[in-house]
């Protein structure tokens, strides 16, 4: 038994929600929502147009067309969780609810996709490093790394939350305008107190931030709940948030149920060493995932399918180039849905038989029950039970704030 087979059978029910040990990211427990659906919902090709009553007796029968395969985007690292070379499918599995493991119908890599990309800056802090160079970086993604068919949304955390860009189409002078706009109350302090400085004189006061961290993130995921496309959310920030309404908990329950996979780019932090009589000497630490204390942040992103990123003021672009580059890189795990399946909120085990040292991070997904007429229809084909998974019995607690 492999690593991440037995961390799948060992996550504690409390995990369902709050997130694992941050050093046991080779299986990641997700969550997913399935509601229920009305017939008129369903998605109906007629392959004739509308006929009269006196033609009815030979107009064309109508094909009705019912979603059974469910989807969900894995991000696959190396154990130093950088990107790695495509690795075998067949060694993916699957569980539901804590039921047997299953092999996943279809696996493919999610290459050219639609994204739905939110990027959210977090200007409410003077002194990151990241700041400065998020114009030129951002605007250098397309046409290579971000697609023309991928939308994004751009928005600021300043003193009040700043939507800048919204579901617009990826290209360098959009991209450009937005970030500068986003960003142009925290240039003009910064140019302040850049003033203030020369004179000798104290800085301008930091404004009060009326939506932080937690708050900003959850507004701008009820943004995202309503576009298409692969749905992800990059927070450039330093993680800390500073007295929001909203749990964090919350936010990672939002973006599991929604399908939202969260990324955050954050500034190297440094350890200062101290040497007898010696200037302390400072250097980067590169790990997101060796600290020992609770990080809110790590959590709400490795729940929802993503991923910490680090960068420093020089190596911002190369950094926001590589976490799309992720992205396009995710496998996306196909499986049928099953006729035995009820409405509400379940669980979801990704694993990997082949390699016990992998970082695995998996999306929600949001999917149609079976309505009665779908299962029952006379016109309805039978999906076979034999290839259907099977749910375990295992439920979810509701988190504890």
């Amino acid at each position: 038994m492999t690593v991440d087979e037995r961390l799948s059978q060992t996550i504690p029910k409390r995990d369902a929600l709050s997130g694992s040990n941050p050093k046991k990211f080779a299986a990641i427990a997700l969550l997913f929502m399935l509601a229920a659906i009305s017939s008129n919902a369903q998605s109906q090709i007629e392959t004739a147009p509308a006929q009269s009553p006196a033609t009815a007796t030979s107009s064309a029968p109508t094909l009705h067309v019912y979603t059974n395969l469910k989807q969900v985007p894995v991000l696959v690292l190396a154990h130093d969780y950088e990107r790695m070379k495509p690795i075998d499918t067949s060694g993916f599995r699957l569980s539901l609810d804590s039921g047997p493991r299953f092999r996943p119908t279809y696996v493919r890599r999610e290459g050219d996709d639609p994204i739905s990309l939110a990027i959210l800056i977090d200007a409410s802090k003077p002194d990151n490093e990241l700041l400065p160079p998020l114009i030129q970086a951002i605007a250098a993604l397309p046409p290579d790394f971000l697609h023309p068919q991928d939308r994004v949304s751009v928005y600021a955390i300043d003193c009040a939350l700043i939507r800048t860009t919204y579901d617009a189409a990826a290209n360098p002078t959009v991209l450009a305008d937005g970030v500068r706009r986003a960003m142009m109350p925290w240039q003009i302090r910064q140019t302040q107190n850049a003033e203030l400085k020369k004179q000798k004189k104290a800085p301008l006061p930091p404004c009060r931030v009326r939506l932080p961290l937690w708050d900003s993130m959850a507004d701008v995921l009820d943004d995202l709940d309503q576009q298409p496309g692969r749905r992800v959310l990059l927070a450039i920030t330093d993680g800390e948030d500073t007295g929001s309404r909203s749990l964090w908990k919350d936010v990672m329950l939002h973006a599991q149920l929604h399908s939202e996979a969260v990324f955050g780019l954050l500034p190297n932090p440094t350890i200062i060493v101290e040497k007898s009589h010696e200037t302390s000497e400072m250097f980067p630490f590169h790990s997101p995932f060796l600290n020992n204390h609770e990080d809110k942040f790590e959590q709400i992103c490795v729940n929802s399918g993503g991923i910490q990123l680090q960068a420093s003021e020089h190596t911002t672009m190369y950094r926001l180039k590589e976490f799309t580059q992720m992205l396009r890189e995710r496998y996306i795990l196909e499986f049928p849905r099953a006729t035995t399946e009820e409405a509400g909120i379940h669980t979801l085990a990704v694993t990997y038989r082949k390699r016990n040292n992998l970082y695995i991070a998996s999306a929600g997904i949001s999917v149609p029950i079976a309505s009665e007429e779908e299962r029952r229809g006379a016109n309805t084909i039978q999906p076979d039970p034999s290839r259907e998974p099977t749910e375990g019995d295992r439920k979810v607690l509701s988190p504890k704030h």
